[in-house]
């Protein structure tokens, strides 16, 4: 472990600082203009980079000879590891077709082509981003994904069905963000890292769930057990939205409930699986039960979730008694 002595000195008229070594800020690749976090830790003050958690580099090269699809992939995982300029090397058209198919998902990305390769460049600053804004964003969609679907079943209104969709590409949008956000600033706190992509990846897998749904029923114009699904579903919408809240909200109260009435809401969804609706597609009946089960697995880990950020928030470091404590006592 390396350690100087500074003096602090006066910037200005208001503030003050000490100045860091070069050589220190060249080993973590930060200069001038970059931004860093300073935290009081105890009576300890901790300057952490923030553009390169870890020292990491932001810049890789790629070389790709796969599919669009394999292309597309490395692309989106590049993104959410946080690098801020990826050299794809490979065929240009495919490179090109992959980055198109993505690119509204990824906030902040645009291709630049060069002559041998194709540079991805990322302009997001993870800095500027407020993870809590992004999460709680991702709970409106999805509350309104829910909305919209429960309307289609009362009013058989197809457009709405084609909304939810239209909802599930914003929510893929913001998903790619939290991940690459979280990825980046993780160090921060990473315990904290690890429910903030719980909550962010199940919020997206039920969106998906809603995706799927909605695509089900554009296939297969059902008329049989309307009333019945939208009450089942309904209360899914109540149980996933309180789920996520009670982890927004670092409400506790909400995240036992969750957790108690699981085993009622799984067979709450049996019960509609087991209702032999004459004239439902297998499709359908398959689609809403596994939606419905699977909303609710989601909904329980979110719960699950809120309880060790909570505990987090409560615990206090435990006391160790010292031996001359201890010879006191004797």
């Amino acid at each position: 472990m390396s350690s100087i002595y500074r003096r602090v000195i006066r910037i200005g008229e208001k503030s003050i600082g000490i100045t860091l070594p070069k050589r220190w800020l060249d080993v973590l690749s930060v200069g001038i203009g970059d931004v860093v976090e300073i935290s009081l830790v105890g009576k300890v003050i901790v300057v952490k980079p923030i553009t390169q958690a870890g020292g990491e580099t932001n810049e890789v090269s790629i070389s790709l000879g796969g599919s669009i699809d394999e292309t597309t992939r490395v692309i989106i995982a590049s993104y959410i590891e946080g690098y801020d300029n990826v050299e794809v090397i490979g065929q240009k058209d495919v490179i090109r077709k992959a980055f198109s198919s993505v690119e509204k998902k990824l906030p902040g990305s645009l291709m630049l082509e060069g002559d041998g390769s194709v540079l991805i460049k990322v302009a997001t600053s993870e800095s500027n981003v407020d993870l809590n804004e992004v999460i709680n964003s991702m709970a409106n969609i999805l509350n309104s994904m829910f909305g919209k679907f429960i309307d289609y079943l009362e009013s058989n209104k197809e457009d709405l069905l084609k909304e939810v969709l239209e909802l599930d590409d914003q929510m893929d949008k913001l998903y790619f963000l939290a991940l690459r956000t979280i990825k980046k600033l993780s160090f921060r706190d990473p315990k904290r890292a690890i429910d903030d992509t719980i909550v962010v990846k199940n919020l997206e897998h039920a969106a998906d769930s809603l995706d799927r749904l909605s695509n089900a029923f554009m296939r297969v114009q059902a008329t049989q057990c309307r009333r019945e699904i939208g009450e089942k579903l309904r209360n899914v919408w109540t149980y996933i939205m309180r789920a996520v809240y009670s982890y927004l909200d670092n409400n506790i109260n909400n995240a036992l409930k969750v957790l108690l009435d699981r085993e009622h809401m799984l067979n709450n969804m049996l019960e509609l699986a087991n209702m032999g609706c004459v004239g439902l597609s297998g499709l359908l009946t398959a689609s809403i039960h596994e939606g419905g089960q699977l909303m609710v697995a989601l909904a329980a880990d979110i719960a699950e979730a809120a309880f060790s950020r909570h505990v987090r928030s409560i615990a206090k470091p435990a006391r160790i008694v010292t031996g001359e404590e201890l010879n006191s006592e004797e």
